[in-house]
């Protein structure tokens, strides 16, 4: 049997723990469902803040030209190009590296000495450096290609052919 004494400190240590304890049992009691209603993860909750994926990475064109930069002031250029269905473009050449991205659309290219390239959306390819060639958009819609060149100033991209 517990004295007096005992009695006492063992009712207010019961007491604390009970006064301790039922806010903290409240909040658990709120907090639980409450977090668990809105515990769906939001769109994109796993997604990397930055994703780096490498298309293409080349030392020679499609059809096999080695690479090599032209002398001069470096001039780095990215163009845009829609090309409707049917367009052909006439025989040209690249004096500097290039890299083309197809968004939509098909392109068939093919130099002067038959070799041919069929590209179409999500696509990348190596330019033709120095080879007579030409492109044509193959596809019902527009084709809209990305090209970058690495080229030099006062130097043009496109060179048209002249036999």
């Amino acid at each position: 049997m517990q004295g007096s004494g005992e009695l006492i400190r063992s009712m207010y240590t019961k007491t604390i723990f009970m006064r301790s304890f039922f806010p903290l049992a409240i909040t658990i009691a709120v907090a639980i469902p409450t977090v668990a209603c809105h515990s769906e993860k939001k769109p994109g909750a796993n997604i990397e803040p930055v994703n780096i994926e490498t298309l293409i990475s080349a030392n020679k064109s499609w059809n096999g030209d080695s690479y090599k930069y032209p002398r001069g002031k470096a001039l780095m250029t990215l163009q845009r190009i829609t090309a409707q269905p049917g367009f052909k473009t006439p025989l040209h050449s690249h004096a500097q590296p290039g890299i083309a991205y197809v968004v939509q659309g098909r392109l068939s290219c093919e130099t002067i000495n038959g070799q041919v390239l069929k590209v179409g959306p999500g696509e990348s390819f190596a330019t033709p450096q120095g080879t007579i060639h030409f492109c044509e958009s193959v596809d019902e819609k527009a084709a809209l290609v990305f090209v970058a060149s690495a080229g030099v100033e006062d130097k043009e991209i496109t060179v048209p052919y002249k036999d």
